[in-house]
């Protein structure tokens, strides 16, 4: 019965989510004179037809309503509405060899919009690491922006770019945001309430459709014969992971109702990280680069707990910190271990492309690493991944994600012991 009741339900849910999208094709049509709306238009139908299909043959699935791109698609329309002179829709333009998209071209070519539609919570989860390798954060995208727009100067003037929160959006990354030269516009939440705000949200599902069914098969991944490199490079995903309550002894305490750290915790219970980090450090010098830690302590500082932050200040107290462009002769253990690391050393012949998994974030710090010739420590295996497929094989030990998670713990996860009645 309640099988039947919940099919009925998504089958309520999917013929409205079928005729908000075509209120949606009927409001486009006044603007169908711009440039790309429409493709907008095809979109849409595209959405449209796909909710349609699955709802005929009764094979509609909540993860079919949950990633629809509807919601996103109101909200550009909506803010169209809104601006004046405009140029475009879903304009497309080049950044050296990739596509950078412009929801919204208006004021003759002058003002570059983006519309966020997400959840502000999910938003703040991206920029502080808390979302799958590859997921680009607003920041991420926000620089993209302002370095795209000044290679495409418009009456000789470089185009203002201004972020519209439909849904808000956290104080402090608007903050960011503006310092980067970004015009936010959207409600400005408070962080603490952004905190303990409802992970429920609709809008929350991108993050929640990166949430893998099984453990990551990331052994293969490890460089083999690594055990007389005494050198230790960490990336900012190991010192999360090191610091982190659940692995720390959380994971046996609690269950998170956040799908991302649920996912984790039971990884932590069936495979623990932390003995596994310190087998790896040990008699090792551990080493980081300054764009890691100062990462590190950018996210330790806005979403961490205070024995994550007390954890995170010894681990520090261990680790040296180099320049980003240091290299090996510049560590307490010059030696050169020619045999490995020649394979790599990172040059302008021997680069990677910026862009999918290749940050550049990520590429400075495993660069660094190899610099320095030390391991460099990571659960990032989606950079791993990209760099082999363009041919570069970095030194690195690969362990499974963990995100900081003592701040949700009171707020977002449920005691094992309330469980058992």
């Amino acid at each position: 019965m309640n099988a039947e009741q919940n099919n009925e339900d998504l089958r309520d849910v999917a013929i409205k989510k079928i005729r908000f999208g075509e209120e949606l094709l009927k409001t486009l049509e006044k603007h169908e004179h711009i440039e790309g709306s429409r493709k907008l238009s095809k979109k849409i139908g595209q959405e449209l037809k796909f909710l349609r299909k699955t709802y005929k043959n009764n094979t509609i699935k909540k993860e079919h309503l949950q990633c629809s791109n509807l919601t996103h698609f109101s909200a550009l329309i909506n803010t169209l509405d809104t601006v004046q002179n405009c140029q475009s829709v879903n304009k497309v333009f080049m950044l050296e060899d990739r596509k950078v998209t412009v929801d919204i071209v208006s004021d003759g070519g002058l003002i570059w919009t983006k519309v966020i539609a997400r959840n502000p919570k999910s938003v703040s989860q991206i920029c502080m690491g808390n979302a799958s390798y590859g997921v680009r954060s607003i920041i991420d995208q926000a620089e993209e922006y302002v370095e795209c727009a000044k290679l495409y100067p418009c009456l000789f003037q470089i185009p203002k770019i201004v972020f519209v929160f439909t849904n808000g959006i956290s104080s402090q990354i608007a903050t960011k945001l503006e310092n980067i030269g970004i015009i936010v516009q959207g409600e400005r939440i408070s962080d603490q309430v952004i905190l303990s705000s409802s992970e429920s949200d609709a809008s929350d599902y991108e993050q929640q459709d990166n949430i893998a069914k099984e453990l990551p098969n990331i052994s293969n991944l490890s460089t083999k014969d690594v055990s007389n490199i005494s050198k230790v490079n960490l990336d900012v995903s190991a010192m999360l992971a090191y610091c982190s309550s659940v692995t720390n002894g959380s994971a046996a305490l609690y269950d998170f109702n956040v799908p991302v750290l649920k996912q984790q915790a039971e990884w932590e219970r069936l495979r623990p990280q932390k003995p596994i980090l310190d087998e790896f450090f040990q008699g090792k010098k551990l080493y980081c680069c300054q764009t890691a830690i100062d990462n590190f302590i950018n996210i330790v500082d806005t979403v961490g707990g205070q024995n994550e932050k007390k954890r995170a200040k010894e681990l520090m107290d261990r680790m040296t910190v180099l320049p980003d462009d240091a290299d090996f002769t510049m560590t307490s253990e010059n030696n050169n271990y020619q045999g490995l690391f020649n394979k790599v050393q990172y040059t302008e012949k021997k680069a990677l492309e910026i862009g999918g998994k290749i940050k550049e974030r990520s590429l400075t710090v495993f660069t660094f690493g190899d610099r320095i010739q030390a391991v460099t420590v990571t659960a990032n295996d989606g950079f791993v991944r990209a760099a082999k497929q363009q041919g570069i094989d970095f030194v690195v030990f690969i362990h499974e994600s963990r995100a900081l998670t003592e701040q949700k713990e009171m707020v977002k996860a449920i005691p094992f012991n309330s469980n058992q009645s």
